[in-house]
């Protein structure tokens, strides 16, 4: 390699990673004293919710009280609108950039927040687009660098993120990327799954094995040989089967239930949630030992919020999928909300709100968002234009609102857990679950 090219080959790795401080939060007093976290280049997020990386039992906090995410120039301190607030110095923050250490009074807790002298890379992928996945920012562009290395080779990978962030898309884009890409891949969503058929989903069973068992049925991992298995909310898996997951992760092998045979298979594993599996670990909630197995490459996908950059071309390209036009262009009013919203639903959302437009025709919040939190102050009423339809198909659009906007929001509020969600919803789990399996499969339950 001549001088020359060596020179631009470091002037390009130096386009394509940015430096971020480094930063350590300790918990130096209240119910958690002791509790020390680093903040990766991700950022952490600090509250009482099982989503959290540092997760409190101070009552005085909120579910998701406060963000940390590390920038070049500094530490950015975010409150999410917490019941009790965030205060540094007895002063009361929203959001601040530190550029030095500082303790933060959250609750009952008091924090130090220590900014250290050895920062992050961030790599980022020259690539705008993977699979269907798209992006501008640096936040999405450093995931498309991980899972681009990821493809090349079998490694377990695990998505963590909220609900509505497009793990199902990464996955099925690192599928694509990879030499598995002939052959199949297979989604198991584990959230949806009776506990005590876990097994048989997994590895199948043979005939007379329990009673229903009237045939031979094969499992998922059996499924997935020479491609991709994908298991969707990972965090959902019952403790009591963690460990026969783990063993056939070590393998590559299992029995069918009811079976003798020793069943191998090649089979590359992607999986996913919407919890901290590292607190549910803590926590004794998920096995620490299959957690490392699963997160041999561990992705943390960002939310809309944190991206803002994405959020333009990703309505852009929703518009052209609803519409059908492929020269169709988000601009005016309608970019000026999408812009000023802070998309507590992430891509799913913003996916449903595209929708609306294109089916009114307006940019009109009152149309376009329902109130929840973020939305403009005027966003007050989804009933606009409605008198202008019959009953049937106005309640047809309600309650389909209904079930896309609150169903997710009632389960990140449980933590991500469906059985607890459905529970306080009022609803059989079965019933919450066949509503969220319509929605995936873009059907009105």
């Amino acid at each position: 390699m001549s001088e020359g090219q060596a020179t631009r080959k470091e002037d390009l790795s130096k386009l394509l990673s940015l430096r971020l401080v480094g930063a350590q939060v300790s918990v130096l007093s209240g119910p958690d004293a002791g509790r020390l976290l680093q903040v990766g280049a991700t950022g952490v997020l600090i509250g009482t919710g099982s989503a959290c990386d540092l997760c409190l039992t101070d009552t005085l906090a909120s579910r998701r009280h406060v963000e940390l995410r590390p920038e070049v120039d500094g530490l950015r301190v975010t409150d999410l609108g917490s019941l009790n607030g965030t205060a540094i110095g007895g002063v009361r923050v929203h959001e601040v950039v530190l550029t030095d250490d500082a303790q933060l009074r959250i609750g009952e807790s008091l924090l130090l927040i220590r900014l250290t002298r050895d920062g992050t890379d961030l790599l980022l992928s020259p690539r705008r687009r993977f699979g269907s996945a798209l992006a501008e920012s640096p936040a999405m562009r450093h995931v498309f660098d991980l899972l681009e290395k990821a493809a090349a080779s079998d490694v377990t990978v695990l998505l963590e993120g909220d609900s509505g962030t497009g793990k199902d898309i990464l996955a099925n884009a690192l599928h694509e990327e990879s030499r598995r890409k002939e052959g199949p891949i297979v989604v198991v969503d584990c959230g949806a799954i009776p506990e005590q058929l876990v097994e048989s989903e997994l590895f199948g069973h043979e005939r007379g094995a329990f009673t229903g068992a009237l045939t031979l049925r094969k499992g998922a991992f059996e499924s997935a040989d020479g491609g991709t298995l994908f298991l969707d909310e990972v965090g959902e898996l019952p403790l009591e089967a963690q460990p026969k997951l783990l063993r056939a992760l070590e393998s590559r092998s299992f029995r069918r239930v009811g079976g003798t045979q020793t069943i191998r298979v090649d089979v590359r594993v992607v999986a996913a949630t919407n919890r901290k599996l590292k607190e549910a670990v803590r926590r004794r909630e998920f096995r620490e030992d299959l957690f490392y197995r699963l997160a041999v490459v561990h992705v943390s996908v960002p939310r809309l919020a944190d991206r803002p950059e994405d959020v333009l071309p990703l309505a852009e390209s929703f518009l052209r999928r609803i519409t059908g036009d492929e020269k169709a262009v988000v601009s005016g009013e309608l970019a000026r909300l999408l812009r000023s919203y802070d998309w507590p639903g992430n891509a799913r959302e913003l996916r449903n709100v595209v929708e609306r437009f294109a089916t009114f025709e307006r940019a009109d919040p009152r149309v376009l968002f329902d109130g929840g939190g973020g939305s403009p102050s005027h966003a007050t009423s989804i009933f606009d234009g409605l008198e202008n339809l019959p009953y049937h198909e106005s309640k047809r659009r309600v309650m389909e609102l209904y079930h896309r906007e609150v169903l997710p929001r009632a389960i990140e509020r449980c933590g991500g857990s469906v059985p607890k969600a459905a529970e306080e919803l009022g609803l059989p789990r079965q019933s919450l679950y066949r509503m969220l399996n319509q929605l995936r499969d873009g059907e009105t339950p």
